[in-house]
């Protein structure tokens, strides 16, 4: 001993040497009950009185017994095989298992109806209770609520052998099918409802899954109608395989994943948590509805060939507007989309409605008409300045250095507009490609092009020159769009 504190070692030799004894005194006891018993037996027509002491003497060793047998043992309980704790008496558990029950349901996704009930689902078995703590009643209703692995019978609602929703009872399960059903079968303004029915047959089957596999009705009734991912918790129960569970959720075996959902499951034991994945596709509704509707009459696009276009062109000559008309009779649609009608008079029409016309050019395109491209003006060059501020100042294209004489070309067709000598330029060409759009060839040599000549894209217009404020032989290049200067490497790759 240490400090005033007595060993743990200490401790637990005390309890076991103290435990021994009292066995060794039951063992005795038991032995003097039998030596007890057999002179009881000599002696009965004996002594009256030794009849007496022997009766004394068995009842106070069975009230020994039973304190003994109680101070030393509890009851262990379960849910479905899983220990969840001690008690000293069963009521402790059974007590609480309706309040537990429905506290767990009430804190459920899906508001399942969860039982639990004493000898079925929960079990209990007397046991050794040295080392043990028993739980209370507060304790046994939490230990119960807070379970993650519960399973219940819910009912699977199947579109084929495809399930589309779980939630906790058949009657949650028809109601659901009409609220999806009719949720689906909204009727156009103006007509009535005359039958609906699902595409499919759909119908309810129970299914046993983990509490959080099941669905709230609103949850459900939105998987129904939209689709998406659906993912469900199954324990394996005797003589399951992934084959036959498979079937039963109307998945894939490859779709059976293992509990923490990192592999697929492919040897099963009973007890296994499974993961199921499956993908839900909408469900659909056939409804035939009838009265009298206000329709749109969508207009056409018709195209025409016209060679008063070039090719690649397009005028549009009309607009296209929508027509209106009066339908009466019955409308057939499945998953919202018409099939079939019939009507029971000639539609009115309130309307007509105006077909979009568009022109296509069939006109072959003159070489010196523009494109709409650019190409680059020089075959060979070096950038020696880009566009943008320079010296203090903007530079409005791109200068390409080459030697003097080297050939220009018309980066695009269209007409010169500019042939000679312009300020600061030099000898400069400038070409009108139309809509605005212009380009500027300066400090040139030599200009092969008059104003007003219709010029094609890639026709030799220049030479390459050291003309105006130049410091070298070069080409400054522009792209104008109504005068404003842009950046060439917008439109070509230098």
């Amino acid at each position: 001993m240490t400090g005033g504190k007595i060993p743990l070692a200490s401790i637990t030799d005390f309890h076991d040497r103290a435990q021994d004894k009292v066995d060794g005194v039951l063992v005795n006891m038991g032995k003097d009950f039998v030596r007890g018993a057999h002179s009881i037996s000599d002696g009965y027509r004996n002594s009256r009185r030794t009849i007496g002491i022997a009766l004394l003497f068995t009842g106070l060793l069975v009230a020994i017994l039973l304190i003994v047998f109680d101070r030393f043992t509890v009851y262990e309980y379960t849910y479905n095989g899983k220990v969840l704790g001690y008690v000293q008496e069963q009521e402790e558990v059974t007590d609480v298992l309706a309040i537990a029950g429905k506290k767990l349901s009430e804190n459920s996704t899906g508001e399942a109806g969860i039982e639990f009930v004493a000898n079925q689902n929960v079990t209990f078995r007397l046991v050794d209770g040295r080392g043990k703590s028993t739980d209370d009643s507060d304790t046994v209703i939490n230990k119960l609520i807070y379970m993650t692995d519960i399973e219940t019978e819910a009912y699977a609602i199947y579109d084929g052998d495809r399930i589309v929703a779980i939630v906790k009872s058949q009657e949650d399960a028809e109601a659901l099918l009409e609220q999806t059903k009719e949720e689906l079968s909204v009727p156009d303004r103006g007509m009535t409802l005359v039958s609906s029915e699902f595409t499919n047959p759909l119908d309810a089957r129970p299914v046993n899954v983990l509490l959080g596999s099941v669905q709230s009705n609103t949850t459900a009734k939105n998987q129904m109608i939209n689709g998406g991912k659906m993912t469900t918790y199954h324990i394996v129960e005797e003589g399951e395989t992934a084959e036959s569970l498979a079937a039963e959720f109307g998945v894939e075996v490859i779709d059976i994943y293992n509990e923490d959902n990192s592999e697929v499951a492919t040897e099963l034991e009973q007890g296994d948590k499974v993961c199921i994945r499956s993908t839900v596709e909408p469900v659909s509704v056939k409804m035939v509805e009838e009265g009298r509707i206000k329709e749109v009459i969508e207009f056409e696009t018709i195209k025409q060939e016209s060679d008063d276009y070039y090719k690649g062109d397009t005028y549009l000559l009309q607009d296209g507007v929508n027509g209106e008309q009066i339908f009466e009779g019955t409308i057939t649609k499945v998953g919202g989309v018409e099939t079939s009608r019939k009507a029971t008079s000639p539609a009115e029409v309130t309307r007509e409605k105006k077909d979009k016309i568009i022109l296509v050019g069939t006109a072959e395109r003159p070489k010196t008409a523009a494109t709409g491209t650019f190409m680059l003006p020089l075959d060979h060059y070096v950038v020696t300045s880009e566009f943008g501020g320079r010296w203090g100042r903007n530079h409005n294209g791109i200068d390409l250095g080459a030697g003097t004489g080297t050939p220009i070309y018309a980066s695009d067709g269209g007409r010169v507009i500019r042939a000679g000598w312009y300020s600061g330029y030099g000898m400069c060409i400038d070409i009108d490609h139309g809509n605005g759009v212009m380009t500027r060839y300066g400090h040139c040599s030599q200009i092969y092009v008059n104003v007003g000549d219709l010029v094609y894209q890639g026709q030799n217009i220049g030479a390459v020159g050291n003309t105006g404020n130049s410091f070298g032989s070069h080409l400054h290049f522009e792209i104008r769009i109504y005068d404003s200067p842009k950046n060439p490497r917008n439109y070509l790759q230098f």
